[in-house]
């Protein structure tokens, strides 16, 4: 794994390369957490210097900077070629000595670092051999990349200036296939097949790739069909939800959108974006109906890419919602459009206009207005079949979609494969290390101190193991251990409340801040009380004793949900009530929540459950409960 982060923002221009290991046998569940140190810091690449691309001398050094970073990862990878072919003997927890043999099953990173470890163009996929000018269809049909044929080409032709038919079609081989000479670091590598390093991404092959263009088609889209501003007002409209955080500004004037942004945009586009394309004309019915389908497409597809656990039927929906987004997306082909056709296209215009103004000095008064609509119509309609011949949607994250169904039926799911679990690692392991230092040979004291504590939390592990297996360990140490104990996690199905607030003592005082009379309230609870409560928890039934009773009024309930297909594994929902206090110095905030009403054959597929809108969250504390 390896990703380049920046370490200051406002100065100084300074950046970090680093490579992580891990292994693969680890849960991805564990792997992928914070904080479990599965994730290992091996080194920090050398960062070239940013060149021009006219210049012989960088485009000689450039090749050069490809030669080092290939030269330093054969350095780090030396050791691993001994392990893949002969094993190695590892101490295991079970007391037995085990020979393993350890091989490189993927590189975890984005494309345009693939780009620069295979040494291929940035237009060319890292997976498949499919050809630029057809990077917007369906990769399946194209054959897997071999990167050996390359290498072989690379070993026969070594002078590919030369004039001999191998030449010329080693040429030809790497430019179709993208090919970048002599600049695959992965080049060597013991049983280690080299297209199957990389695995798709859903950050960036998805949050920052294709909803970053399907974002600026959907403008161009409002902006043609003028709905712009019915789409800002059902984006200023959405409601609070647990988990989903509410739009501060209206959607044309956010201008940084980062992968939180676009995973939360991923969840409320469709519902406006149908909103705003309301009450179409007689022209727009069928654009309107394409532009949701093939929104609509992509953002199923990508529900079901998250999946942790698919099987036949969700891998056939997942095909079935590409199929379809392909089909369709050529709705969005004129917004796809280029300078050059543009220029085109206007040169076009203009040269239509000047025709018939010379046309029409002859035509009488009355039929000029006619005549010019006509012309207008047939302007625009001869400009857009000049677009849609000369656009494309040619971009390399299209086809990259098309190897999720592979990389599931061989590795497993998506998302245990991410770049946003490198990028946790960076806060940790680089940029902390970072802060510590001087600024002076920087690179050396990032790696002493995260080995250093490195160290010390492999040690702190060790010695809670032998404390937990009855070992006798010095008072110090013992003391010490507990110190440093993470405090205890709640269970799993335990629900939190948090965000006390001040000025309830009892509850009068609940009543009032929920405007809600005593006279109201306090039976209501004893009735909650009689009919949920087990006998040794009910409340008093005594409403002189019930308002005397200490009462917390909180604004946040967490709710522990398990997570779709997965044992053990929990979402977090949190569900906010404000009352009528402010939230985030905007709104007040009181979400829906689903509540049990009633047996699960009752309201037909919800179970029992209906839908209900927070007034307070509160607990009430007496020596009954």
């Amino acid at each position: 794994m390896s990703d380049q982060t920046n370490l200051t923002n406002f100065s100084g221009d300074k950046k970090a390369w680093p490579v992580y290991m891990t292994i693969g046998n680890v849960p991805s569940t564990i792997r992928n957490r914070p904080g479990s140190m599965a994730i290992l810091l091996l080194g920090l690449l050398p960062i070239p210097a940013k060149l021009a691309k006219s210049s012989r001398a960088d485009k000689l050094q450039r090749l050069i900077n490809a030669d080092t970073v290939r030269g330093v990862f054969k350095l780090i990878f030396a050791p691993l070629n001994g392990a893949a072919r002969e094993g190695a003997p590892i101490d295991y927890a079970d007391g037995k000595i085990w020979r393993c043999f350890l091989i490189m099953s993927g590189w975890i990173a984005d494309h345009m670092e693939n780009v620069t470890l295979h040494g291929i163009k940035s237009n060319a996929c890292p997976k498949c051999e499919v050809h630029p000018e057809e990077l917007g269809s369906r990769a399946g049909h194209h054959r897997a990349r071999d990167y050996a044929r390359y290498e072989r080409y690379e070993h026969e032709n070594p002078f590919l200036d030369s004039e001999t038919h191998d030449a010329a079609h080693a040429r030809y081989t790497n430019e179709t296939h993208g090919i970048r000479r002599g600049q695959n670091v992965f080049q060597g590598l013991v049983r280690v097949l080299m297209p199957d390093l990389h695995k798709p991404d859903m950050l960036n092959t998805i949050y920052l790739g294709l909803f970053k263009h399907l974002r600026d088609w959907i403008q161009g889209f409002l902006k043609k069909h003028a709905r712009q501003q019915a789409f800002d007002d059902a984006w200023k409209a959405l409601p609070t939800y647990p988990g989903f955080f509410v739009p501060k500004k209206a959607y044309r004037e956010v201008t940084q959108w980062h992968g939180k942004e676009m995973r939360k945009l991923g969840c409320c586009l469709l519902g406006v974006l149908t909103v705003a394309l309301r009450q179409p004309d007689s022209t727009q019915v069928q654009p309107f109906r394409r532009a949701l389908t093939c929104v609509r497409s992509l953002l199923d597809f990508t529900m079901m890419a998250q999946y942790r656990s698919q099987t036949p039927e969700t891998i056939s929906y997942m095909e079935e919602y590409a199929t379809q987004f392909h089909e369709t997306k050529d709705i969005f082909l004129e917004f796809r459009i280029s300078k050059r056709t543009q220029e085109k296209a206007d040169e076009l215009r203009k040269g239509m206009r000047r025709q018939r103004a010379q046309m029409r000095e002859r035509v009488p008064p009355s039929q000029r207005r006619r005549i010019r609509d006509d012309d207008r119509e047939e302007e625009n309609d001869q400009g857009m079949e000049l677009i849609h011949s000369e656009s494309n949607i040619n971009f390399v994250k299209i086809p990259l979609i098309s190897h999720f169904r592979d990389h599931i039926y061989m590795f497993g799911n998506i998302p245990k494969y991410s770049t946003e679990y490198g990028k946790l690692a960076h806060k940790e392991q680089i940029k902390d290390g970072w802060r510590r230092t001087n600024e002076i040979d920087a690179a050396r004291q990032i790696l002493s101190s995260y080995s250093r504590q490195h160290a010390i939390h492999m040690r702190i592990l060790n010695l809670e193991f032998l404390q937990r297996a009855g070992a006798d360990l010095p008072t110090e140490v013992v003391e010490h251990l507990e110190k440093t104990r993470p405090a205890p996690t709640p269970p799993a199905h335990r629900r939190m409340l948090n965000g006390l607030r001040d000025n309830i003592h009892d509850v009068v005082d609940l009543g009032r801040a929920c405007d809600i009379s005593p006279e109201t309230i306090c039976p209501e609870l004893i009735r909650y009380s009689r009919l949920s409560l087990p006998p040794d928890r009910r409340l008093p039934e005594n409403p002189a004793i019930l308002r005397t009773l200490p009462v917390e009024l909180l604004t946040q309930l967490e709710i522990l949900v398990l997570a779709y297909l997965e044992s053990g594994v929990y979402d977090i929902q949190r569900a906010r009530c404000t009352g009528a206090q402010l939230f985030r110095n905007q709104t007040s905030r009181n979400d829906c929540v689903w509540i049990q009403a009633g047996g699960e054959n009752m309201y037909g597929a919800l179970r029992g459950h209906v839908p209900a809108r927070l007034i307070a969250l509160f607990k009430i504390r007496s020596g009954y409960m």
